[in-house]
């Protein structure tokens, strides 16, 4: 009898040893895991602020590049001198419609005069002789400055807008203007299977009058993405945007969300860009290879090159954002813009001193070395 008390008392050792081993090894994987998913949304957070980075300067540049090229447009400025509106929406309508026919892109223009007020829009003309000069601070900006300028800003619409102002015998016209409403940038994460929102702060509800009957999220945000659904709004509804700012990255609603912050021209934060994607591919890309910088955003190393350059250039000697751009567009430029690019750059580049301009070329050539590491 004995003999069998003692081996029930081995046996119920044994098993409360295995079930102290089996928890400890539990606390351990779930450690772990713990750990490899917090690696995961930290590299995550990280390519998609990247990546969002590298689309929005590319809807900058090519704004940009539209607007400079209109704003040279002699019978448009003729048209716009001469206060004749209907030529100027002929302008531009016939002219987007051959950008649109030629190369399928989609391009937004319009004109502003001087004292602000809609001179034509390539789009749609019916806002002809509107006033905008309480709903676009941002212009405010040339009263003091000649350079054009490609950002995000608030007007009766949140977008990217590149704005030209346009002289003629030092007398301000107006300005051309190209603007886009993050539709490439919403179409890349759309590929890559990630749903990014696009939230411009509440605070320019009244400003941005076409935004007004665009959900409200909370009391922080105006949605600003065109199509979206129930779910959506429930996601972003029960978010709460002081963790998510703060941290970068949560938990919410059975989906992760990163925050990005949006800024203007001036550096001001507007809104901000979330993303979201689900627990499984946050599990997929927890298994990808680490040394694989593009394991999500997929860049091409020339665009992974393009971005850590905009980023460099930031940190030069640069006199304006503007002079910033138009360095970094010298290898974008068309063979038929090239004359038009290389005035533009030599009458900015005459403003600068001897040391400025070494300064930036020095900058310039230690960026040139990044293409070599890039893997």
């Amino acid at each position: 009898m004995d003999r069998w008390v003692k081996l029930f008392a081995n046996k119920k050792t044994i098993a409360a040893v295995f079930l102290v081993i089996m928890m400890i090894l539990g606390v351990v994987l779930w450690q772990l895991d713990k750990k490899v998913t917090s690696q995961t949304l930290e590299r995550l957070s990280d390519q998609l602020s990247l990546a969002l980075n590298n689309q929005l300067e590319k809807e900058r540049s090519t704004a940009l590049r539209y607007a400079l090229i209109l704003s040279q447009n002699t019978a448009l400025n003729d048209a716009l001198e001469n206060d004749d509106e209907d030529k100027g929406f002929k302008i531009l309508s016939e002219g987007m419609e051959s950008i649109k026919v030629n190369t399928d892109a989609l391009i937004r223009s319009q004109v502003i005069t001087s004292d602000y007020i809609i001179f034509a829009r390539s789009w749609d003309n019916s806002y002809a002789g509107m006033p905008l000069e309480f709903l676009r601070p941002d212009l405010l900006y040339f009263q003091t400055h000649r350079n054009p300028r490609s950002a995000i800003e608030v007007g009766r619409k949140l977008g990217v807008k590149a704005t030209v102002p346009v002289y003629r015998s030092d007398k301000m016209l107006g300005f051309v203007e190209v603007v886009s409403f993050f539709e490439s940038t919403q179409d890349y994460f759309d590929r890559l299977g990630v749903k990014m929102y696009v939230l411009m702060d509440a605070q320019f509800y009244d400003t941005a009058v076409f935004m007004q009957e665009n959900p409200a999220i909370g009391k922080e945000y105006i949605l600003a993405n065109p199509k979206y659904t129930q779910s959506d709004l429930k996601l972003l509804g029960g978010v709460n945007f002081n963790v998510l700012k703060h941290s970068r990255v949560i938990s919410s609603g059975g989906r992760y969300l990163f925050y990005e912050p949006m800024k203007n021209g001036a550096g001001e934060t507007i809104g901000a860009f979330v993303f979201s994607l689900s627990p499984k591919q946050i599990k997929t890309y927890a298994h990808s290879d680490e040394e694989d910088i593009s394991f999500l955003i997929h860049l091409s190393r020339n665009e992974l090159y393009d971005v850590m350059v905009k980023k460099s250039f930031d940190n030069a000697l640069f006199q304006s954002v503007y002079d910033k751009d138009l360095l970094y567009l010298k290898d974008t430029v068309a063979p038929e813009d090239r004359e038009l690019f290389l005035q533009e750059a030599h009458d900015r580049l005459d403003a600068y001193s001897k040391e400025e301009l070494i300064g930036i070329m020095l900058d310039y050539k230690v960026n040139k070395k990044i293409k070599g590491e890039i893997r």
